[in-house]
């Protein structure tokens, strides 16, 4: 098969959003007035897949150059319209220097669900092999562990524009409005470049609105609760405990949504960081966009469909030390191939539905994980081949699917009150 390497230009939607900050803010300081932003559409690609959170998740996503799907267009997050018309971004404008690289640190959304830093680099030499390999984020003197997501690296030679988000999976406590970023660098020709900016936040923090759901869905037998749904300016969670007596193994709920008493819907996020917890572990969120400054009296929860394999039967089990595939689901009908640290699998591109895999969880026989450093896609006219690399191991381990398209259930409504 000749394969074609896909291109993700994860930039262009950190782009997208920072853009419309600034571009909205340009205007309401000129016109005095909150304005509507503008819907932007490109074509581009969108982050469809679920992680799993922790401090490392950064360089996590930078190693994935080919984990998306392409789609005819991407709007906007509709919550960080409501942000911006609302007046919750704050201004920072605080710049540091360092070994020839500026960066400025544009503004801040904050909240108790998460932050995000919206930022400018520029430089008197070339980027184009400058990378961010981590952004630190300290409230006074205490580093905030906290899953986070940037883009890496960018094509721009010259400048950059883009946004560090960060995801709390408990709500934090603004003890002190005392914060500083430091952002670690690594150029080709001038080594590590380590820069901190310091600043303090001046606006109220909005309080997370909790609203306790607890609606149980059958689906087939296999059953799942919405717990709660969680309000702040950043996004909506859905927070959802798993049925441990279930047979199958829910992988994922397609397409959920929030819809409101007027028709006003809200998706999932469709960048940054999608999802918190293992939905193997029987507890985990999903973020959708928010509509925080909204006060709809019910919430319609949709989801498009419920995919699940059998118990048991979500993983493949392979050995590195000898390339070979020990084990796989009898419903697993596509060709798997092992080499050093590396597993490979070809679907027929019409088969699941367009979607990966995400064979990003990975147990050594002794039980512990087993590193995923990276995954590439490449696709021919039939074929996608989507392949994960793991740390350097020699052993066996079984390989966790994430998705696989198997829906036991389709188009549920649940409608919850929120007053």
């Amino acid at each position: 098969m000749s394969k074609l390497p896909i291109d993700v230009p994860k930039e262009k939607l950190q782009q997208v959003r920072m853009d419309t900050f600034r571009k909205v803010q340009r205007e309401k300081g000129t016109k005095k007035r909150i304005v509507s932003v503008a819907v932007v559409s490109l074509f581009c690609f969108s982050l469809l897949f679920s992680i799993r959170v922790s401090p490392t998740i950064a360089s996590f996503v930078a190693k994935i150059p080919g984990f998306e799907i392409l789609r005819p267009a991407i709007t906007i997050d509709k919550g960080l319209q409501d942000i911006v018309d609302n007046e919750y971004y704050e201004e920072i404008n605080e710049m540091r220097s360092k070994n020839g690289l500026s960066l400025t640190l544009k503004g801040v959304i904050a909240d108790q669900s998460g932050f995000v830093l919206d930022y400018d680099v520029d430089a008197s030499f070339d980027i184009s092999k400058l990378y961010l390999e981590e952004v630190q984020l300290f409230q006074g003197d205490d580093e905030m562990k906290c899953g986070c997501t940037f883009v890496a690296n960018a094509d721009n030679q010259t400048h950059i524009s883009s946004l560090v988000e960060y995801n709390f999976s408990e709500p934090i406590a603004y003890t002190s409005k005392d914060f500083k970023a430091v952002f670690h660098f690594n150029d080709k020709d001038k080594g590590n470049i380590e820069i901190a900016i310091p600043f303090t936040l001046q606006n109220e923090i909005a309080k997370e609105k909790i609203i306790t759901a607890n609606r149980t869905v059958n689906v087939d037998g296999q059953k799942f609760t919405i717990t709660q749904i969680r309000r702040s300016p950043l996004k909506v969670a859905l927070d959802i405990e798993v049925d441990e007596e279930n047979t199958m193994q829910i992988l994922s709920l397609d397409d959920i949504a929030v819809v409101t008493e007027s028709g006003e819907r809200r998706d999932r996020i469709k960048q940054g960081i999608l999802a918190d917890g293992d939905i193997r572990d029987g507890k985990y969120t999903l973020y959708l966009q928010s509509n925080y400054f909204d006060d709809p009296e019910s919430y319609t929860i949709i989801i498009g469909a419920v995919q699940a394999v059998p118990k048991g039967e979500d993983f493949i089990e392979v050995d590195f030390g000898t390339k070979e595939v020990l084990t796989k689901p009898d419903y697993f009908d596509w060709d798997i191939s092992v080499t050093q640290q590396s597993v490979s699998v070809a679907v027929n591109k019409w088969d699941n539905q367009g979607r990966l895999l995400m064979l990003y969880d990975a147990v050594k026989e002794d039980g512990k994980t087993l590193e995923f450093t990276g995954s590439t896609v490449s696709r021919d006219e039939q074929y996608v081949l989507e392949t994960t690399q793991f740390e350097d191991y020699d052993g066996k381990a079984k390989i966790y699917l994430n998705y696989y398209f198997n829906p036991i259930g389709e188009n549920i409504e649940l409608k919850i009150p929120l007053q």
